[in-house]
């Protein structure tokens, strides 16, 4: 009986793809599909691990606000003369904590379109902390 094994990659640069393809085979199932709801925050849930439920009542940020998104985080550029209390909301109505964010900063506001509510969808004004 003849017993056949797998081709193993020889070289540092295959196995490096080899390994990048089960990484892609075991996250893309977990993008795909409609977006998970948050579950309510309970005592010990930090927020930054969790998104609200509920949206916030607050009104879009002004023009003078960029919202940029990566994979792993979501920054806001605040080039307003003031500072402002900010907060991400995600496509799924999920709304981040809310940060001051002072005139000229730029600083990581949540989580990567990768996160548990997908896309942000806009930057919006909440009360200062």
């Amino acid at each position: 009986m003849v017993v056949r094994r797998k081709a193993v990659p020889r070289s540092r640069g295959d196995r490096a793809l080899v390994w990048l393809g089960r990484v892609a085979a075991a996250v893309l199932p977990l993008t795909a599909g409609a977006p998970v709801a948050a579950a309510p925050l309970t005592a010990g849930t930090t927020a930054e691990a969790t998104a609200e439920a509920a949206p916030l009542a607050a009104e879009p940020a002004p023009e003078c606000v960029a919202l940029h998104e990566s994979w792993r985080y979501t920054t806001v550029e605040n080039t307003c003369p003031e500072a402002l209390g900010l907060a991400v909301v995600y496509q799924d109505g999920a709304t981040g904590p809310c940060s001051t964010v002072p005139p000229g900063a730029f600083t990581t506001l949540g989580e990567g379109y990768l996160g548990r509510h997908g896309r942000a969808d806009h930057a919006a004004l909440c009360p200062p902390s």
